[in-house]
């Protein structure tokens, strides 16, 4: 039977081991992975060549491109034969020198993808950072298929998640009000915040955590005033609806160990929250808060009022300026 015409598409959140994926790539695992990246550059380059050829320098009409090539002396991450010659493709995730190593494989000629600056070391080799690529991509793929866009800007959201490139927007800082006593002994003590989740939330996508307390709990609360005056790093972002789903999640992460060590905190949590209408909630698990803004931030200076803050992210930059004189 077919489905009514009545039923509205909508889109929902994918998860991969209770974890938020936030595009094609991060659906195959959420680490950031060389194999990842190149298998999909490859396919990319595959699919069409003219634009990326161009960017690495090879000449020639492309006859293959190949996938994690064995070769006498190692495995190189992609070989592109043109009808003029061979080109091969190094990928690393961090500033690692892949010169050397390109070097061990027959080829005309080497680029190699890394967060070291770009340059040119010579007519043969080439050295392109994550986001010379990311940006050459952009600019081409606007003449490209549908689809050909659509895996571009999925490869790219990818490199943002994982911080190899600037983001088009600033996803920086994610903040968000803290304002009773268990929710502020989770973050201070436990290292986690939860919230309701809401859809196309970007919070998997934030690097940092920024919890704005409210005038009620600094009252209350000795060393706690009012503001943002806490960061810490979103290491683990996951969802549940039960106390099982919660329990596992954080379990998965930090060890059955941590969670006896905090049974106060958890059972606090458990008692205090309502874990049986099915309501969805998102958690950040994150490093160890630091006191960034003495004294703190506060939300007038981010927005109109003092009602509940109303933006959800920041940059540094944004703080810092509300931070200051003025």
């Amino acid at each position: 039977m077919l489905p009514s015409r009545s039923i509205v598409s909508e889109e929902v959140q994918l998860l991969r081991g209770g974890a938020i994926a936030t595009n094609l790539l991060g659906a195959f695992g959420q680490s950031l992975k060389e194999t990842r990246l190149t298998a999909l550059l490859g396919y990319l380059l595959a699919v069409r060549p003219e634009p990326l050829v161009t960017l690495f320098g090879f000449s020639g009409r492309v006859l293959s491109v190949c996938l994690e090539t064995r070769h006498d002396e190692g495995r190189s991450d992609i070989l592109v034969e043109t009808s003029r010659g061979l080109g091969v493709i190094e990928a690393k995730v961090d500033t690692t020198d892949a010169s050397a190593q390109s070097h061990r494989y027959p080829a005309r000629w080497r680029v190699l993808l890394t967060l070291l600056p770009g340059e040119e070391r010579s007519n043969i080799l080439r050295q392109l950072h994550w986001q010379q690529l990311a940006d050459w991509l952009d600019a081409t793929a606007q003449s490209g298929s549908p689809a050909y866009r659509f895996l571009v800007a999925q490869f790219i959201a990818h490199l943002e998640e994982h911080h190899m490139i600037k983001t088009s927007e600033s996803l920086e800082i994610y903040a968000r009000e803290i304002n009773e006593p268990v929710t502020l002994s989770l973050f201070i003590q436990g290292h986690i915040y939860g919230c309701r989740y809401e859809k196309k939330n970007k919070v998997a996508r934030a690097q940092y955590f920024a919890p704005h307390f409210g005038a009620s709990i600094a009252r209350h609360q000795p060393g706690i005033f009012t503001g943002i005056s806490y960061v810490a790093r979103v290491e683990h972002v996951f969802l549940s609806t039960t106390w099982k789903e919660f329990r596992d999640g954080v379990c998965e992460y930090h060890g059955k160990q941590w969670w006896n060590s905090h049974s106060k905190l958890v059972q606090d949590l458990h008692r205090e929250w309502n874990w049986t209408k099915g309501e969805q909630r998102s958690f950040l698990l994150l490093g160890e808060p630091r006191l960034a803004f003495n004294p703190p931030v506060r939300k007038e200076r981010l927005q109109k009022g003092k009602g509940w803050l109303s933006r959800r992210f920041f940059s540094f930059d944004d703080l810092y300026a509300a931070w200051g004189p003025g």
